[in-house]
C-alpha cells in the first residue's frame, strides 16, 4: 500500500469514530433535544476521548512495536505497555471525572464517585485493548509491505545493473570479430577495407548511443542486422550466403536493442555460410503487435570462432530481463541444423 493511501486510511477511520455520534445518534442526549449546541457537545467530548484511543495506537504502532516488539524483546515491550496505561490514567481520571461532567454536563460513567487511579487503568485497558492488537498487526502489515517495497527496488536495481553489464558485453564481442575481417581485408589491400570501415563506425555508433535507451525503433535494428550482414559479406569476400527477409509493419514498433543481432552471430559464428543450396536464413515478421524471429543455419562441426563470445545465454537473460512473460524462445538443435525462433508480444 503506498503511504500516502495509508495516511488517507487513517485519518478516514478517525474521522468516522469522530463522527459517528452523529451518525449513529447521541449517547447521552434524546433525539428530541438535538440542537446546534448539542451537536457541537457531543462532536466536542468524542474528540476529547479520542485523544485516549490515539495516543495509544501511535505510540504502540510507532515506538513500542518498532523498537521492542518486533525485536522480540517481549519483557521490554510490556513493561512500555504499562507504563504507557499508567500515564494515561491520571489523565482518563480527570478528563472523565471532572473536564466531562462539569464542563459539558456529560456522564460517561455510572460510578464517577469510585473513579481513582487503578480503575482508570482498567478501563483504559479495556476500553483500548483492541487498539494494541490493530496497532500490532498494522505495524507488521506494513513492515511487510515496506520490506516487499525495498527488495522489488533493490530486484529492479539489480536488473537495471545486470542488464547494462550484459549489454556491455555485447560490444567487444562483435568488435572483436568484425576487426579481424578488416584487418584481412587491409592486409591484402582489397577494395572493401573502406566499405567495411565505415559501416562498423556506424554499427558503433548506434551501440554506443542510441542502444543506451531501454528501447529503440525496429527499424533501427533492422539496419544494424542489415549491416552486420554486409559486414559479414565483405569480410567472406562473397562467399557468405545469407538469406535476410522482412515482413510486416516495422515503422511504429519498439523493441529492446541488441536483442537480435546475438541469433546472427551465432549462425556466422557455428554456421556453414558458403553453401548456396542452404544459406543462413534470417527472417523477422510483424503480425499486430507481435514479432516472431527466425535464425537457421546448417551446422559446422569442424570450425569454432576462435574469438568465443557470450553466447545464447546471454540473450537468454536479458529476454528473461525485459520480456518476462511477453517472449517464447524456441532453439532447436538438429544433427545438421540449428534454428531459433522467437517470439515477442504485446510489443
Amino acid at each position: 500500500m503506498k503511504k500516502e493511501h495509508f495516511t488517507y486510511a487513517h485519518i478516514c477511520y478517525w474521522l468516522f469514530l469522530w463522527l459517528k455520534e452523529l451518525l449513529f445518534g447521541f449517547q447521552t442526549y434524546n433525539f428530541g433535544t438535538i440542537n446546534f449546541a448539542s451537536v457541537v457537545t457531543a462532536l466536542s467530548v468524542k474528540l476529547i476521548t479520542l485523544f485516549f484511543p490515539v495516543c495509544i495506537f501511535y505510540v504502540n504502532f510507532f515506538y513500542l512495536v518498532p523498537k521492542l516488539g518486533r525485536k522480540r524483546k517481549i519483557v521490554s515491550y510490556t513493561a512500555a505497555l504499562v507504563v504507557l496505561f499508567a500515564v494515561l490514567a491520571p489523565i482518563h481520571q480527570y478528563v472523565y471525572a471532572t473536564l466531562l461532567p462539569q464542563h459539558f454536563s456529560w456522564y460517561s460513567y455510572a460510578y464517577l464517585d469510585k473513579l481513582d487511579f487503578w480503575l482508570s487503568f482498567q478501563t483504559l485497558l479495556f476500553e483500548n485493548f483492541v487498539y494494541i492488537f490493530f496497532s500490532i498487526a498494522i505495524s507488521y502489515v506494513d513492515d511487510y509491505f515496506e520490506t516487499q517495497t525495498r527488495e522489488l527496488a533493490l530486484a529492479k536495481e539489480n536488473a537495471v545493473t545486470e542488464l547494462a553489464y550484459l549489454k556491455s558485453q555485447i560490444n567487444p564481442h562483435f568488435l572483436f570479430n568484425t576487426l579481424n575481417d578488416i584487418y584481412a581485408l587491409t592486409y591484402q589491400q582489397a577494395t572493401e577495407a573502406p566499405q567495411a570501415i565505415i559501416k562498423l563506425s556506424e554499427l558503433l555508433r548506434y551501440m554506443l548511443k542510441e542502444s543506451n535507451e531501454s528501447f529503440a525503433p525496429l527499424d533501427r535494428e533492422i539496419a544494424v542486422l542489415h549491416n552486420v550482414v554486409e559486414l559479414y559479406q565483405i569480410g567472406q569476400k562473397g562467399t557468405a550466403f545469407i538469406s535476410l527477409q522482412i515482413s510486416g509493419k516495422t515503422n511504429s514498433v519498439q523493441i529492446a536493442p541488441l536483442i537480435l543481432i546475438n541469433f546472427v552471430e551465432n549462425a556466422f559464428k557455428h554456421g556453414i555460410v558458403d553453401d548456396p543450396d542452404h544459406p543462413v536464413r534470417i527472417q523477422l515478421d510483424i503480425l499486430d503487435d507481435t514479432l516472431e524471429f527466425v535464425v537457421s543455419n546448417r551446422k559446422n562441426h569442424y570450425t569454432k570462432d576462435k574469438t568465443g563470445g557470450i553466447g545464447l545465454a546471454n540473450v537468454q537473460r536479458r529476454l528473461a530481463l525485459i520480456y518476462p512473460d511477453q517472449h517464447q524462445l524456441d532453439i532447436t538443435d538438429q544433427n545438421d541444423t540449428f534454428t531459433v525462433n522467437l517470439h515477442i508480444k504485446n510489443l
